[in-house]
């Protein structure tokens, strides 16, 4: 096993941590997110739409409660909900501090600026009686393509490429899709590397490691394509690797010295592995 083997078993069992401490806890909150409008809704605002450098935390909690205040006043998802839930958050935050021509709850329509998550919900996905997430879904198995999903969720105002490649990874990881890991199989899903959200540890990360595999340098565009060919290639899961390198930059390592001074050597990043799992373990035995 080569030095990127390693690092890829190790990321790949790290994603673990990740999914079972953020990730699957959230979709475990909305159950019925695959049949219904309001809960599909419910994981996107929370966990992923107000996502960027900079928001306020506030964001997506006053979201969520906008949604579902307005879900128990209205109980019907229809054309009024678009307004009042915006309405709602902009009450609950006293209006300060609203980001507005950045907010995927916004209404507001002109030529220059895409359209709210509602807005889009209403117009695009529930033509067709399906929620946010199952209407992804529905898209990427139609066409074997990642793309007609990112291009939808980038339609919605304020959402960019890292929260929609953020939000599809775990789409696809939550709801148990399976992409196929042979990058030469005749109907492989195209455009997978729109499943790697690329922030700044996984940046540092994989050109690090590319140019200790390569002796050589690599660019930020290049990133995704390399995590998601060199995983085929080693038979990981490439979405996962993403997970394990962010939780393991952010929860684990926790700072760029700490990361330069471990990726060199894959057995003391184990051992730091070892030690969180073993401190998780300690936390759930002596607290009630």
């Amino acid at each position: 096993m080569n030095t990127i083997q390693k690092w890829f078993q190790l990321f790949e069992d790290v994603s673990c941590f990740y999914r079972e401490i953020f990730m699957l806890p959230l979709w475990k909150k909305y159950p019925n997110h695959a049949t219904d409008i309001w809960d599909s809704l419910g994981i996107f605002l929370e966990g992923y739409a107000f996502e960027r450098q900079g928001r306020s935390p506030d964001y997506a909690h006053a979201a969520v409660d906008a949604l579902f205040s307005c879900k128990k006043d209205n109980g019907t998802f229809n054309q009024n909900v678009i307004e009042n839930i915006f309405q709602k958050f902009c009450q609950l935050l006293n209006n300060q501090n609203l980001n507005i021509n950045n907010n995927c709850l916004n209404p507001k329509q002109n030529s220059q600026q895409n359209n709210s998550v509602i807005q889009v919900v209403l117009n695009k996905i529930m033509k067709s009686n399906l929620t946010l997430t199952s209407y992804l879904i529905k898209l990427i198995n139609e066409s074997n393509d990642i793309k007609p999903a990112f291009d939808l969720l980038i339609s919605i105002r304020g959402i960019g490429d890292k929260i929609a490649s953020f939000y599809l990874r775990d789409l696809i990881d939550a709801m148990n899709i399976t992409l196929s890991n042979q990058t030469n199989q005749t109907n492989q899903i195209q455009n997978r590397n729109l499943l790697q959200p690329i922030d700044v540890w996984v940046e540092r990360t994989v050109k690090f490691l590319y140019n200790l595999y390569n002796n050589q340098n690599i660019s930020k565009n290049q990133i995704a394509n390399w995590i998601v060919e060199t995983s085929c290639q080693n038979n990981v899961n490439p979405e996962r690797i993403n997970m394990g390198i962010w939780f393991f930059c952010s929860n684990i390592v926790k700072s760029e010295y700490r990361l330069n001074a471990t990726l060199g050597n894959p057995g003391n990043a184990q051992i730091l592995v070892n030690d969180f799992r073993n401190s998780v373990r300690n936390v759930c035995q002596n607290c009630p």
